[in-house]
């Protein structure tokens, strides 16, 4: 979808309109698929917690300015997950579940220059999210500025650098209350 998305981008922008963007969550489990409605209107859908995480997943695609998210459960269940450049970004607890959640991005459809980066700055990039996640703002900070420097297009560090620089913002605000 995402490849084909960017050849019709390409001849909107030939033909003088802005691109389109999407966000796409993946998420593997059960599902209910049915019939709804009534004599003059029907309609199919799905119903499942999996589906309700799909959705919410794609609701996160804005937050981090990515086209595509998958769950852990989705990347356990590939194949072959090396096939794929892929990624993990956060661990979240989404609205109605009481679990927590590993979100994945899969950016092979990302400008090469982007791709490539990202592949570059993986093993810097999963130390400084190990540091965020130790609450370690301002050592996490150097490194995802090192991160973002290394590739400007990294929309998911730039994310993680204003959440260090307000947390280190809230630290020293409390730090001001204490004295």
């Amino acid at each position: 979808m995402l490849e084909t998305l960017k050849e019709y981008n390409q001849h909107r922008g030939n033909s003088g309109y802005a691109p389109i963007k999407i966000g796409i969550g993946i998420n593997t489990g059960s599902l209910m698929l049915g019939t709804v409605g009534g004599k003059n209107r029907m309609d199919s859908t799905v119903i499942s917690d999996a589906v309700n995480l799909a959705s919410r997943l794609e609701g996160l695609t804005k937050e981090y300015s990515v086209p595509l998210l998958i769950s852990h459960h989705t990347f356990w269940n590939l194949s072959d997950a090396n096939k794929y450049c892929i990624r993990l970004i956060d661990r979240v607890q989404v609205k109605g579940k009481s679990e927590w959640i590993t979100v994945n991005e899969v950016f092979d459809a990302d400008p090469p220059e982007v791709r490539e980066g990202k592949l570059a700055t993986l093993t810097i990039f999963m130390e400084a999210w190990v540091l965020y996640n130790q609450n370690k703002f301002a050592e996490a900070s150097k490194v995802f500025q090192e991160c973002l420097r290394r590739n400007p297009g990294d929309q998911v560090v730039q994310v993680y650098l204003d959440r260090c620089q307000r947390s280190l913002r809230i630290a020293k605000l409390k730090a001001n209350l204490d004295l």
